[in-house]
C-alpha cells in the first residue's frame, strides 16, 4: 500500500525479535483487510501455533483466545466462502456493508483525516504505491504503514518507538476499534468477525505498550 519514497539503497538494519512479531502481525492484518484470503492463507494461519493464555494477565488472554478463534475459523473457512464475504462487506453494490476507511470513521474541524494522513506519509518519505486504487487511510493501508515504521523497508530504517505511537495515536488509535465493532456487529460478517476481534485485540495490546513506554 504504501512504499519509501527512495528506494534504491537496501539499509542494514536491526529489528528485535518483539518488533519482528509485531510487524508480521500487522502485515498479516494488512493482507487480509486487502483482499479476502486464499486457500494458501488460510491454511497457513490454521497452521500456525496457538498461545498459551495468561490467566493473570487479561490483554494477553485476549489476545491468545482471539487467535485460537481465528485459527480455527482458518481451518474451517473456504476460500471461496471467505471471498464471497470479503466482496458483500467490504465492496457491495454501490456501497459497502461496512467501510474500511478512517475518513468514514473519523471527522477533524477544519481538515481532512485523508490530507492529515497524506501529509504525515509524505514527511515519513511514504506514499501510496503506483497502480495501487485504495486511499492511504483504509485499514490495510495503515497496517502496512505500521508494519514499515516497525520494520523498515528497502531505503527506510524502522523508526524509532516515537514515531511508531505518534503515527498509531493519530492514525490507528481513534477508529480501528470502531471499525471492527461495525465489522462484528453485521450480519452478514462470518469470518471476518473473527479477524475483526483479534485486530481488536492486538490494537488494545499495542495501544497498552505504546502507554507505558
Amino acid at each position: 500500500m504504501t512504499e519509501p519514497g527512495s528506494p534504491a539503497v537496501v539499509l542494514q538494519r536491526q529489528v528485535a525479535a518483539e518488533d519482528e512479531a509485531r510487524a508480521n502481525f500487522y502485515a498479516l492484518l494488512a493482507r487480509l483487510y486487502a483482499d479476502a484470503p486464499d486457500a494458501a492463507l488460510l491454511g497457513a494461519i490454521a497452521a500456525a501455533d496457538e498461545w498459551p493464555v495468561v490467566a493473570s494477565d487479561g490483554a494477553a488472554r485476549d489476545l491468545a483466545q482471539s487467535w485460537r478463534m481465528l485459527i480455527a475459523a482458518s481451518a474451517a473457512m473456504d476460500a471461496g466462502a471467505a471471498a464471497e464475504e470479503y466482496q458483500d462487506l467490504f465492496i457491495g453494490v454501490g456501497k459497502s456493508a461496512v467501510s474500511l476507511h478512517a475518513s468514514a470513521y473519523v471527522s477533524r474541524t477544519g481538515g481532512s483525516p485523508l490530507a492529515d494522513l497524506r501529509a504525515t506519509l509524505a514527511e515519513l518519505g511514504l506514499g501510496r504505491r503506483e497502480g495501487v486504487s485504495v486511499y492511504e487511510d483504509h485499514l490495510a493501508a495503515i497496517c502496512e504503514t505500521m508494519r514499515v515504521l516497525i520494520a523498515g523497508a528497502p531505503g527506510m530504517e524502522p523508526c524509532v518507538f516515537a514515531q511508531q505511537r505518534e503515527f498509531f495515536a493519530s492514525y490507528v488509535s481513534p477508529w480501528v476499534t470502531e471499525c471492527c465493532n461495525a465489522i462484528k456487529v453485521c450480519p452478514i460478517a462470518n469470518y471476518y468477525r473473527r479477524v475483526a476481534e483479534f485486530t481488536q485485540y492486538f490494537v488494545a495490546i499495542e495501544r497498552d505498550s505504546f502507554a507505558i513506554e
